[in-house]
């Protein structure tokens, strides 16, 4: 599985239609999908740097896009998917102690969620649920993102063909990281949100 996911990325990497799969990936992971778009963002930038600056704009765009949706999910179809969508990463339990932080510190939690491995989601889905204001929303949002996915094409831009070499050799470890940092954002989500 750890091979096919690599051997997919590297193909999408490739491919003229990279801005859309990274596009796609990045606003789907800031509503409901659970994979996220940094993988694909640090393979696609190694391999194109002189676009790294674009790529992490089209990954930011995307998740801010993205972001709204969740919102929207959590103002306007709560109970019937934003619930759901909680529930899968176990947060339906403590969602009033999160509703009532949120409100107290919105600005704050959202630029911080956004930048850790916590499943952006939950914020976007809480804050549409607690009817954060649009415009704290919006800005915060793109603070976060943007920085996130800058680092990242910065980081892998700086790089260049060194990372790719170690992704190469070291393949299975450096996606089990991926994934031991996916499972360490929902037990994050589990004890702190």
């Amino acid at each position: 599985m750890i091979e096919k996911s690599y051997n997919w990325i590297l193909k999408k990497a490739e491919s003229k239609n990279v801005v859309w799969v990274l596009a796609l990936i990045s606003f789907a992971e800031s509503s409901f999908f659970p994979f996220p778009p940094d993988p694909v963002l640090a393979i696609v930038v190694t391999k194109n740097k002189d676009k790294a600056l674009y790529y992490a704009a089209v990954c930011a765009l995307a998740s801010v896009l993205g972001g709204f949706f969740g919102y929207y999910i959590g103002y306007t179809f709560f109970e019937l998917i934003g619930s759901r969508i909680l529930a899968f990463y176990g947060q339906v339990e403590n969602f009033n102690e999160v509703i009532v932080t949120l409100n107290k510190w919105a600005f704050w939690i959202i630029c911080a969620k956004g930048l850790t491995p916590i499943p952006y989601k939950i914020v976007t889905i809480a804050s549409g649920f607690a009817k954060i204001g649009l415009g704290t929303f919006a800005m915060a949002s793109i603070i976060t993102r943007s920085t996130r996915f800058l680092f990242v094409s910065l980081i892998c831009q700086a790089l260049g063909e060194r990372f790719l070499a170690f992704i190469e050799k070291y393949k299975k470890i450096t996606l089990l990281l991926i994934i031991i940092s996916v499972v360490i954002g929902f037990l994050l989500v589990k004890l702190f949100i």
